[in-house]
């Protein structure tokens, strides 16, 4: 009769024994599990262990982190018999299912090395150094030593540099055969090979790493040290120390002598660890800094990506034309066009294909901030200028610096900021609100508008200087429906967009839907078939858009002879009778019919221009 069990034969719960029994037995740090292994080397759930048949056992990895060993052999899935040893962490467990010497079997896991290999550990935070006269002798050359280690380490900004010539500081003072420094990967990131250095010079050579001496260091904090002796051939002498910063480890460095030198000893561990000190928060703060960079640089292609345009009509290529004429330059621009045409992604572009695309870009809307809010926005302003006024702080003309400032709906700017701007303009000059000290004005500036300014002019809303001011070099952006050849890549482009964001797969979209989108008016223009695609890859239950992801706009105002419209036809003549049945008995008012339907009045007013009911309306209103 068999009796599947394991038994602890190292690490933490030595000469505990667990029956293997009524399901699978799950190892793991989490308290949850029915063997709890109280290692950080170990995952939460590491692996786990069941009759798979009748006298069949298997071990499987739960994609741990450093993974599970059989016999020291690393598996995913393996079956295992009698007397096999699994290793997780720094705990090693004997399966066993029949009769065994569990004493005996505990005593030969004592010494794993046979007497070959002498492992110690010494403590980093030790208060107490040695005064023997050797240390004395040889404090002089190691402080030498680390002075010289320390100007390094404080003089260079590249990470691979940085560990290469740290080993070989260390090592012309540790007599190290080899040495390594091995970097912990981020979460988020794969593993990378370790830095290398042997004293022979040889480019590429591996240092062969022990994984249980890294784990130790780095779960210990302390430097361990591994003696072989010289009857073993093949073992070493090791010292690994682990590189301490300030939020976590790093990793450790690492270094290899043979067997037949003499061991590493105390005092070379102390001088590695206070090396090892200030290494891990240099490479600490330049792992941060490489971070910083590639994410720039990622916010940088971000930035940039707004300034594509999308479209193969005759209006986008004469679109395109214009920027390459007037992006080199520095000239002001005006950029003409109803709202959701993409006037700033066409001054992005002009921008970025500028004499000065690394500067910044600075964007306000002139209407979307009220007046007394929008000077102090653009100039900034001095502690103590108004109410609340607690420090200084910079505007939308300092913050352009020599860059790019972009005026979105310039021609919603109050009289009073037009002619502070025209005077911008024309001095090159400014003041912060409640200053006296004039400050330059060295950014290019864009403005755009979805008025007619030429009307405005007349009406006397807006300044007719500030008008040629502006509109040095002008350009109108056709509407949507002006360039209708241009939607199916515009719907993929932005389909391709949120369908990365949101996760979600993509093939295409149907050919009714396409159908609808090229017959649509779309009044909001670019900005509308934008939102109108998001809407259908979030609501969409597929990897193709259909007509029903649609916004109920789309559907609405469907043109009747699409042959794939029946549905929607169908339903838009249900909606008509609805409306028009309420308008009758509410004698043609709106905002009655829309209380009768239970509808938002502004969603009626929709629904009346969308399904063409304007006529009807004016008749029922008139009876």
């Amino acid at each position: 009769m068999t009796d599947p069990r394991l038994l602890a034969i190292s690490g933490f719960l030595k000469k505990t024994v667990w029956p293997v029994k009524d399901g699978p037995l799950i190892l793991g740090r989490d308290p949850s599990n029915q063997l709890e292994v109280r290692d950080q080397s170990v995952s939460r759930k590491h692996c786990s262990l069941s009759e798979v048949s009748s006298g069949v056992y298997e071990i499987v990895d739960l994609d741990s982190h450093n993974g599970t060993f059989v016999n020291e052999k690393k598996i995913n899935r393996q079956t295992i018999q009698h007397g096999d040893v699994i290793r997780i962490g720094w705990s090693e467990f004997a399966f066993l299912t029949g009769p065994a010497d569990e004493a005996a079997l505990l005593a030969s896991r004592i010494d794993a090395g046979s007497g070959s290999v002498e492992l110690r550990t010494m403590s980093l935070d030790r208060s107490g150094l040695p005064t023997d006269s050797l240390w004395i002798g040889r404090m002089a050359r190691d402080l030498a030593a680390f002075f010289k280690i320390a100007n390094f380490i404080n003089g260079t900004r590249d990470v691979q540099a940085l560990q290469r010539e740290l080993l070989a500081l260390i090592c012309e003072v540790i007599p190290a055969a080899e040495a390594a420094v091995v970097l912990q990967p981020n979460a988020n990131e794969e593993s990378s090979l370790p830095c290398n250095w042997n004293r022979k010079g040889l480019a590429g050579q591996q240092v062969r790493v022990r994984e249980d001496l890294v784990q130790q260091a780095t779960w210990e904090r302390c430097a361990v040290v591994s003696a072989a002796s010289a009857e073993t051939p093949s073992a070493e002498h090791v010292l690994c120390v682990p590189l301490v910063a300030i939020e976590k480890i790093l990793g450790v460095i690492y270094l290899v002598s043979p067997a037949s030198d003499t061991p590493f000893g105390e005092d070379q561990a102390y001088f590695v660890s206070s090396v090892s000190r200030i290494a891990a928060v240099t490479l600490e703060n330049l792992s941060k800094l490489d971070s910083l960079r590639a994410e720039n640089q990622r916010l940088r292609a971000e930035g940039k990506g707004d300034s594509t345009l999308v479209g193969e009509s005759k209006p986008m290529h004469r679109i395109a034309d214009f920027i390459g004429r007037v992006a080199k330059g520095d000239s002001t621009v005006l950029i003409r066009g109803e709202s959701g045409t993409g006037k700033e992604v066409v001054a992005r572009a002009i921008h970025a294909n500028g004499s000065r695309p690394d500067e910044p870009f600075i964007a306000i809307n002139c209407a979307a901030i009220p007046e007394a809010l929008l000077e102090s926005e653009l100039f900034g302003y001095e502690k103590g200028a108004f109410t609340g006024a607690t420090g200084s702080r910079k505007g939308k003309f300092e913050a352009a610096e020599d860059g790019t400032l972009f005026l979105d709906e310039i021609g919603d700017m109050a009289p009073l900021l037009q002619a502070k701007l025209l005077r911008v303009l024309q001095q090159r000059e400014f003041e912060r609100l409640g200053g006296n000290r004039l400050l330059p004005f060295n950014a290019r500036v864009l403005a755009a508008t979805n008025k007619n300014l030429e009307q405005a002019i007349k009406a006397g809303e807006f300044r007719q200087d500030l008008y040629y001011r502006l509109n040095v070099v002008s350009v109108a952006l056709p509407a949507l429906r002006e360039h209708r050849e241009d939607i199916p890549l515009l719907a993929l482009h932005f389909a391709n967009k949120y369908a990365s964001r949101c996760n979600r797969g993509f093939k295409g979209i149907a050919p009714e839907a396409r159908s609808l989108l090229m017959q649509y008016s779309w009044p909001g223009n670019v900005r509308e078939l934008e939102n109108a695609i998001e809407h259908a890859i979030v609501m969409g239950l597929t990897d193709e858009i259909l007509p029903e992801d649609l916004p109920d706009a789309l559907l609405e105002e469907q043109a009747p002879e699409l042959a794939t419209a029946r549905y929607h036809n169908k339903l838009n003549e249900t909606k008509k009778e609805l409306v028009l049945a309420a308008l009758r008995e509410t004698d043609g008012s709106p905002v009655e019919a829309a209380r009768v339907l239970g509808i938002h009045p502004k969603y009626l007013h929709r629904l009346i221009r969308n399904l063409n009911l304007k006529s009807d309306v004016k008749r029922l209103g008139q009876r």
